[in-house]
């Protein structure tokens, strides 16, 4: 199966849609493109600003390279595309989801945005998987995640989580279902995504900026208790907002999506009311509550 073949189209690749003054950057997960950011990018360029979703190193249509890539070529690239940004362009907001939540922390303690989004922030594994990785990775060069259990092609469900993590294939083609099976993933990337979590945790208590943290309340993959650890270790100001899903925050068919835009609408719209040339000052607000819009 050719991978890069698909994520061959646009809606895959780094873009760019020009608004006002203010400009957002928006940072996708593992093993997603800039597409699962879209519809958030959307709802922001509505608001007026200025919005780049970008395509990290060795994902979407250079899928066949992500073997070769380290977590270190995914913080350099959110740091050159925020510097970019911010020639041209204040406020600015750095918004990452999952993976792209610890890549943009990482970053963020690099080059400091006016403000930081962090939905659905992932910087630990935990559990079983935490105690048996150091074994796994000695053991096996690669792992195939769809043979850790059955596939029900018939699930709807099923084949919408198939084609989030690898989008535009025939799931009724015999040839393509078997591929699905055997499809392999490294196990150096899970060991660099596992890095690149770590390096978050160790950023977090320097992240001293307006900090929105917008966390499902039933994801299996971040959990909430593991997000409130991370909250705790930052200086902040911290705004919390727990809504009724699991971890995908980005899903416009969710029932939580309207949350999910508000809260990212109204944290947007404070950044504007601050000084953007020197740190901001905010009140220390409540852990539930929203700066105003």
């Amino acid at each position: 199966m050719n991978l890069a073949h698909a994520f061959a189209g646009p809606d895959h690749r780094t873009f760019l849609w020009q608004g006002g003054e203010a400009a957002a950057l928006l940072i996708h997960g593992f093993p997603g493109t800039p597409n699962e950011v879209r519809p958030l990018a959307e709802t922001l360029h509505c608001a007026g600003w200025t919005v780049q979703g970008l395509l990290l190193p060795g994902f979407g249509p250079e899928i066949e390279t992500l073997a070769r890539r380290r977590h270190q070529e995914w913080v350099a690239a959110v740091v050159e595309a925020l510097a970019d940004l911010q020639r041209r362009h204040r406020p600015t907001l750095l918004v990452g989801f999952s993976m792209g939540a610890a890549v943009s922390m990482a970053a963020a303690g690099r080059r400091r945005p006016d403000g930081l989004a962090l939905l659905a922030p992932f910087w630990k594994v935990g559990g079983l998987a935490a105690a048996i990785f150091p074994v796994v990775r000695r053991v096996f060069p690669a792992i195939q995640p769809f043979r850790l259990f059955k596939v029900d092609f018939n699930n709807p469900e099923v084949r919408k989580g198939i084609d989030n993590f690898l989008p535009g294939l025939d799931l009724d083609d015999p040839a393509v279902q078997q591929a699905v099976r055997e499809f392999t993933v490294p196990v150096t990337i899970v060991e660099e995504v596992r890095r690149i979590g770590q390096l978050a945790g160790q950023t977090a208590p320097r992240l001293r900026l307006p900090t929105l943290v917008v966390q499902g309340a039933a994801d299996p993959v971040v959990r909430p208790p593991w997000t409130q650890e991370l909250i705790e270790q930052m200086p902040g100001p911290v705004w919390y907002r727990e809504v009724p899903t699991g971890h995908n925050l980005l899903e416009p068919e969710s029932p939580a999506w309207p949350a999910v835009q508000s809260s990212v609408l109204e944290f947007a719209a404070s950044l504007r009311q601050l000084p953007v040339l020197a740190a901001p000052v905010v009140p220390e607000p409540t852990p539930a509550s929203l700066p105003p819009a």
